[in-house]
């Protein structure tokens, strides 16, 4: 029974989503609970990966399993219910459904969006979810400078050296920087992203606003 799962997370206790042998994930912490609770071995797959500190307010996530091996029932509720109990707080499960046996989370996501968000106000309430910066840059510059953005095509010069890409190509669809309240909240959609792609293309825009 291929089952899938709507879930956010706080990525500031992990070391990114995906399993690695000695670190915690949020996709460690997950495959452990449910296979505690279904009571067989569970392999989650994420519609994407983020990267260690990076939060997720919406993440789909699918896995297989048997509801014969474990307790006979198939009350996706009822397993919200019991794994946001059993996991982290810093990990919550909104949804579960079953799907058909071929979708895919990640193969049938046609897109995905990041927020990057930074702060001048000094705010304590954004230490921990913001880039806290001196003074905000012109925005109007990095908007403009964004627009080069929206194309598909090689990103490799914004991916971290040595990672295990099939290919760097990705098709932009925005990049945005948006005022929202006291901070300024940068945009971007796309069909797939690098490791590291979306913080080194803030860098590089930030340092545009400030006129370098």
């Amino acid at each position: 029974m291929r089952t899938l799962l709507r879930l956010a997370y706080d990525g500031a206790p992990f070391c990114g989503w995906q399993i690695q042998p000695k670190d915690r994930t949020v996709q460690g912490d997950l495959d452990d609970a449910l296979s505690k609770l279904l009571r067989q071995p569970i392999q989650t797959m994420g519609a994407g990966r983020t990267d260690t500190g990076v939060h997720a307010k919406e993440m789909f996530v699918h896995f297989d399993w048997s509801p014969e091996q474990g307790e006979g029932t198939t009350d996706l509720d009822q397993l919200v219910h019991r794994l946001n109990r059993f996991l982290d707080p810093a990990i919550r499960i909104y949804e579960a459904r079953e799907v058909p046996s071929d979708w895919h989370a990640r193969f049938d996501a046609t897109a995905r969006s990041y927020e990057y968000i930074l702060c001048a106000s000094g705010s304590p309430f954004w230490r921990s979810n913001a880039w806290m910066v001196e003074r905000l840059p012109d925005v109007e510059r990095m908007n403009e400078a964004a627009k080069s953005l929206l194309t598909e095509t090689d990103f490799a010069s914004f991916c971290k050296a040595g990672s295990d890409n099939k290919t760097t190509i990705c098709d932009v669809t925005r990049a945005e920087w948006v005022m929202e309240g006291d901070v300024l909240i940068f945009h971007i959609t796309a069909d797939r992203f690098l490791r590291n792609m979306v913080r080194a293309i803030v860098g590089s825009l930030y340092e545009v606003g400030r006129g370098k």
